[in-house]
């Protein structure tokens, strides 16, 4: 059922938010992934939305965006030639806004890319050159496996609510050996892509870790 409403909570850490409607009693819970409004996202915002109730969780808005625009009868009234440019300087923002998002998501892509391939070529040298026993090996393994589940969870815990881990146990895990099972998980779950700040820490893990590998597998080099 489509109802209206106006935002008036939101969590920038977990890209999720509430809001205030008269025909409903509940405020209701939404995520960033359903908003189709202007971003970042403001308290206020006026917005239409679909209201589903999941498992007696409490109501949770989909498809949210801002309301139409009034009658064409209405909006004739108003000034045609100071409301253009308005919109047009309106759109050209939003698209110079969705291609920077784009540009930086492909710089990511291709950062993490490269250190994955780094990071497979400095195992399989550490093997080779018996830096890497078999217990180190598998504690990998079990931390990527680990990995999947937080992932899995903290998107499980955006969609249908619940108690969240703080989210530093993501990035804990990255910096542990994770990080690659962390990369496939975000694209695989369409989880925390969005997210700038989330994104910048998650490389920043990658590189230590990454680094961490290179001094380890290298070490006996600078020892002689």
């Amino acid at each position: 059922m489509k109802k209206s409403g106006s935002i008036v909570r939101w969590d920038p850490e977990h890209q999720s938010g509430y809001i205030r409607s008269p025909q409903t009693a509940a405020e209701v819970y939404f995520h960033l992934r359903d908003y189709e409004g202007p971003h970042p996202v403001t308290i206020g915002t006026e917005v239409v939305f679909d209201e589903i109730v999941i498992g007696g969780k409490g109501p949770r808005a989909l498809s949210v965006k801002l309301p139409p625009p009034p009658p064409l009868q209405e909006a004739a009234a108003a000034p045609q030639v100071a409301a253009e440019p308005v919109l047009e300087a309106s759109a050209g923002v939003s698209a110079a806004a969705r291609w920077r998002e784009r540009r930086d998501e492909r710089r990511r892509n291709l950062v993490a890319t490269g250190l994955l391939g780094a990071w497979c070529l400095l195992w399989l040298i550490g093997i080779a050159a018996g830096r890497m026993p078999w217990v180190v090996i598998t504690g990998v393994v079990l931390v990527n496996i680990a990995t999947l589940f937080l992932y899995w969870r903290d998107k499980h815990v955006a969609e249908e609510g619940g108690w969240p881990w703080p989210v530093e146990h993501l990035h804990a895990a990255a910096v542990l050996g994770g990080w690659p099972a962390a990369w496939v998980a975000q694209h695989a779950l369409a989880h925390r892509l969005e997210e700038a700040s989330f994104q910048r820490t998650f490389l920043a893990c990658c590189v230590v870790n990454a680094l961490g590998l290179l001094l380890w597998v290298t070490l006996p080099l600078w020892a002689g």
